[in-house]
């Protein structure tokens, strides 16, 4: 059964609210807003949303390190 637009939306919703969590420390520790992030991890969501949410995270936390730079 494939998903529909909304259940994406949803799962996507629901994985961008996990990996924040997940990286709130980090993103404290290197003073980069919650709005940003937010972005930066649906971005990183959107570029690849069929990969490993490790990947995902991965690619999100050195995404936040170039917005820094």
């Amino acid at each position: 059964m494939a998903l529909s637009d909304s259940d994406t939306r949803v799962d996507g919703k629901q994985l961008c609210e996990r990996l924040l969590t997940r990286l709130g420390g980090f993103v404290q520790g290197i003073g980069l807003s919650v709005p940003a992030a937010w972005e930066i991890v649906e971005r990183a969501i959107a570029d690849g949303p069929h990969a490993d949410p490790a990947d995902i995270e991965a690619k999100a936390r050195a995404w936040m390190l170039i917005a820094l730079a």
